[in-house]
């Protein structure tokens, strides 16, 4: 079990009424339920001869596949279970991840790096922490044996010689969320939006709510204009990044032969989570990323034993310069921003394993010391700005894990880093050059190309470091929208490839940039949500069912009030939607 789970099950407590789904997960007791962590649950409700509880999982598997952040878990049809219910088409996601760290380093600019997890708490959790956020989404269901039956209670008494009851056995079908739930009138929404929009905190406020089953405006505020979205652009970074590329593209780490004998050139591919920590080590990009170690072997292997004198590193793959436009000179590197390369190991961080911690100046060559170290020391390291020869013999290669956990991680931890070496891969497949001008450009094209309004989209990177850069409401709105659409006629390749998403928004109080916040909020445990902070600037966009489990999609821009008076604000308005009935 990834490190902080049973931790994320305890924080979230009560996550709302009898109506929504309850996280009740594990084997009856005399007293109630107990999860496998031992943690006290409600008892599950009867249904006929069985007991029924009911249990959110990730939903980015269609059914009967294996989904990668799963751990193991499979989805089977519903038609394979008689009389349980039908399943969707496809299955949205919720997530999880990381906890939130303290606040970063920077004066109050805080963000474009919203303060990432101190370590990621694995990816199911969030998922099941996420109740029916995600959008008409999808609930597990346990079919589980009578208490009497499994433990041989309130019959003849069981000799001590008697066998152990039968092992547990619990069956799981995905339920939809009903998107033909009524949800909020446009006046009701309104009236109960007033006072927390109307709040000090709040400055001033672009944004939008929309039901995204009709793609219907239910409450909006300057919603077509453009605002400093801060760390919500990795919204459309990840849109883009989803949209252009499979989602099990990797990011291949090689090292070739040089052109002088004991020499081996380290080649970047564009992976952030490239690893020296020792196998076995989850890292807070994942428990199975690519390990200079194997890399390592695998040249040894190559070699046959002639010893390797010099290490040299191809950092060509990216080029530009080292800042965005809108980034000050302290933004890079710093713990939230680091430089861009093709090459660095686990985000180019300086502790791999904590975050935040500051990021390397120099991260490529840290990545070609610790390949040298791993041969076994004693060669020598410098960086080439020069690409390998086309035809160097390829003596190891490592993949990175599958892009749809790629950005989830990136996503959880609000990675400015992990988000702008995305960008310059989306814009090599694209045919951008790959700079932050080149990223911005590609991101553009490809939400233009799927049929998003980018007429007044500006970016100058794909973090939200740069303040420089401006979305509207709508859009953010667009793209949520489009991600929890339910997967029919209408829209059926672009919301598959956007789902995985759903995964990398942190849910409130429980996970990613979000589990410091919402502590007493009636938002904790059901909105899930990207956040955003730079200095004078606080966002929020996501996700949130309303007290009828109608779907909510919002975006929240706010400028002009302190990360101190923002947030908790803009945490306020996302709650009032949770509470909302609203007509």
């Amino acid at each position: 079990m990834p490190p902080g789970r049973s931790d994320l099950v305890g924080r979230l407590g009560d996550p709302g009424p009898p109506s929504g789904p309850q996280v009740a997960v594990g084997r009856p007791s005399m007293s109630g339920v107990l999860d496998p962590e031992g943690v006290a649950r409600e008892r599950p409700a009867q249904v006929d001869d069985r007991e029924t509880v009911a249990l959110h999982q990730p939903g980015t598997a269609l059914p009967g596949e294996l989904s990668p952040r799963s751990q193991g878990t499979r989805f089977e049809p519903a038609e394979t279970r008689a009389g349980v219910g039908s399943a969707p088409d496809d299955a949205t996601g919720e997530d999880l991840g990381g906890g939130s760290p303290p606040e970063d380093a920077a004066p109050e600019r805080s963000d474009g790096a919203d303060e990432p997890p101190r370590r990621r708490r694995g990816l199911l959790i969030g998922a099941l922490a996420a109740a029916a956020v995600v959008a008409l989404g999808v609930t597990s269901v346990f079919t589980i044996e009578p208490v009497g039956r499994v433990f041989g209670l309130g019959g003849p008494a069981v000799a001590p010689t008697s066998p152990p009851p039968a092992p547990f056995v619990a069956e799981r079908v995905l339920h939809g969320v009903d998107p033909a739930a009524t949800g909020p009138t446009a006046e009701g929404l309104t009236a109960a939006l007033a006072p927390s929009v109307g709040a000090a905190g709040v400055g001033t406020l672009h944004g939008v709510v929309v039901d995204p089953a009709s793609g219907q405006a239910l409450w909006s505020a300057s919603a077509q204009e453009p605002a400093v979205p801060a760390s919500t652009t990795k919204i459309l970074t990840s849109a883009a990044v989803l949209l252009a590329l499979p989602a099990d593209h990797t990011f291949d780490t090689t090292v070739v032969a040089g052109t002088e004998p004991g020499t081996v050139i380290l080649v970047g591919g564009g992976d952030p989570a490239l690893t020296a920590t020792p196998d076995g080590t989850t890292t807070l990009y994942s428990p199975e990323p690519a390990r200079i170690a194997d890399l390592a072997a695998q040249v040894l292997e190559a070699a046959g034993g002639e010893p390797i004198t010099e290490v040299l590193v191809d950092v060509s793959r990216y080029s530009g310069p080292l800042r965005a436009s809108g980034w000050d000179d302290a933004d890079a590197p710093s713990t939230y921003g680091g430089f861009v390369e093709p090459l660095l190991l686990d985000g180019g961080r300086s502790d791999p394993l904590v975050e935040p911690s500051v990021r390397l100046g120099s991260p490529a060559r840290a990545a070609g010391e610790a390949l040298a170290e791993a041969l076994g020391g004693g060669a020598a390291v410098s960086v080439a700005e020069a690409p390998a020869p086309a035809d160097a013999a390829v003596l190891g290669e490592v993949r990175s894990p599958p892009l749809v956990d790629v950005v989830e991680a990136m996503m959880l931890m609000s990675d400015n880093v992990a988000a702008e070496m995305l960008a310059r891969e989306l814009a090599l497949e694209v045919g951008e050059e790959p700079t932050y001008e080149g990223a911005a450009a590609a991101i553009t094209m490809v939400l233009a190309e799927n049929g998003f309004d980018v007429s007044q989209l500006t970016l100058f990177d794909a973090s939200g470091l740069s303040r420089d850069n401006r979305i509207t409401p709508n859009l953010l709105g667009d793209v949520l929208s489009a991600t929890v659409h339910p997967i029919d006629e209408s829209d059926q390749a672009r919301s598959a490839a956007l789902r995985p998403m759903l995964t990398g928004l942190p849910v409130a109080a429980a996970s990613g940039t979000l589990a410091d916040r919402f502590q007493t909020e009636a938002g904790r445990g059901w909105v899930q949500a990207k956040t955003g902070t730079l200095s004078s600037v606080n966002t929020l966009a996501g996700v949130v069912t309303d007290q009828e489990g109608k779907l909510l999609v919002f975006a929240l821009l706010s400028s002009g009030t302190s990360r101190e008076q923002g947030r908790p604000a803009l945490d306020a308005v996302a709650s009032a939607l949770r509470e909302c009935g609203c007509r």
